[in-house]
């Protein structure tokens, strides 16, 4: 008679539980899935911002082409820097005039190095238009001021990589504040080198859309008199539409387009035919623009749902930044830009006499490489390599 042996209950646990093997398999096979869902995630994602930058490319194309219409050339954005991709880049990535021939390397740093200088070259005709924020942001201007003070001298943020030679520049910057609320510095603006000082920024944006109407809302002290040298070389005393007559100030311009909306100053402000052009490619700006302000031009509200701040940020102008005898001012600007699906800049650039231009994106790598610089010219074998990276991804828009 053959005895059955009972199995013990340790033998039964043994038998109901996973192996180490089985365990292993099964972490392997959920990281293995996970792998491939967050790859699909991250296709899914990289496809719609592509197809955001692609839409936001052929909307400011199709204000350019009103544009053209309306005026005989394409935007006819001023350098603000040079195009030349050999100049030193320093603080806040503004050129410093001083040359610094690219030294090609495909270490992490020196390619970080080149594209400081390539990047500054590629936004010398920025999209963004900055100009001083509105009088009534002095409260938030200040408490503003006084986070990026405390972040400069504890070295963190975006200002964590500064030289103490550096810190100290920028802390000179904030004395007077209490008395300069909405900027650095106490310098007069009587001084003659105050009005070299760039506090405007004349980018793409400044020209579709109606710049009388968002950057005549800074302090009044740009628009006395003759005014900042900036805004006034930059813009010729229009008509009033209705009685034909030339305004006589900015100053007077500035006093009608700040008025309340139902006047019958500011409708003549925003009927100044240079201002109500914009109206005809207004509605390809739809929700297009970052901006601080939610601001509506002839019905249209042009601030995007997807990047409602531009975070404004300490700037440094000067005709010659970083030599001993160059004048400096430090701002708080507010900004009206377009930016790609990735939320970085879109490249503008058109030669004079302004009847081309190219427009485009630097794409995921968030690298691209200046249309205007001849690849025939560039010999350097790793540099050629570099530059096809940079570029491979680019979303490339050019006019016909």
């Amino acid at each position: 008679m053959q005895t059955t042996v009972p199995r013990s209950r340790k033998a039964e646990n043994a038998r109901g539980a996973f192996t180490l093997i089985e365990m292993l398999i099964v972490v392997v096979i959920l990281a293995t899935l996970m792998s491939i869902t967050f790859k699909l995630m991250s296709v899914g994602d990289d496809s719609s911002r592509r197809v955001t930058t692609v839409m936001r490319i052929q909307k400011l194309e199709n204000c350019l082409s009103g544009y053209l219409s309306a005026f005989g050339s394409y935007p006819p954005v001023k350098l603000h820097g040079s195009q030349d991709i050999s100049y030193a880049v320093g603080g806040h990535g503004i050129q410093t005039y001083q040359k610094k021939e690219i030294s090609w390397s495909k270490d992490s740093k020196s390619q970080n190095e080149a594209w400081e200088q390539i990047q500054a070259a590629c936004k010398a005709q920025p999209v963004a238009c900055r100009y001083p924020f509105p009088n009534d942001w002095d409260d938030a201007i200040v408490a503003l001021s006084e986070d990026i003070k405390k972040l400069v001298q504890d070295g963190e943020g975006e200002f964590a990589s500064l030289t103490d030679a550096r810190k100290t520049v920028l802390m000179q910057g904030f004395d007077s504040l209490a008395n300069n609320p909405g900027r650095f510095g106490g310098r007069d603006k009587t001084d003659s080198d105050w009005r070299d000082i760039q506090i405007f920024q004349f980018g793409l944006m400044s020209f579709l859309l109606p710049r009388y109407l968002f950057m005549m809302t800074g302090p009044d002290h740009f628009f006395n008199g003759t005014g900042v040298a900036q805004w006034t070389g930059s813009n010729t005393l229009p008509c009033d539409p209705f009685m034909g007559n030339q305004y006589n100030s900015w100053k007077t311009v500035k006093d009608d387009s700040m008025k309340d909306t139902d006047t019958d100053d500011f409708i003549a402000i925003a009927n100044i035919p240079s201002q109500t052009a914009c109206a005809r490619w207004m509605p390809n700006l739809a929700g297009m623009c970052a901006c601080n302000h939610d601001y509506s031009f002839f019905g249209t509200s042009i601030r995007t749902d997807t990047a409602l701040n531009v975070s404004p940020q300490i700037e440094i102008f000067s005709p010659d930044e970083e030599s001993s005898n160059g004048t400096s001012g430090q701002y708080i600007l507010d900004e009206i830009t377009v930016e790609d699906g990735w939320r970085r800049p879109i490249y503008y650039y058109s030669p004079p006499p302004y009847q081309s231009y190219t427009i485009w994106s630097g794409g995921p790598n968030a690298k691209t490489f200046p249309p205007w610089v001849s690849l025939k010219d560039i010999s350097n074998q790793t540099a050629l390599e570099i530059i096809a990276s940079w570029t491979i991804d680019d979303i490339l828009h050019m006019n016909n």
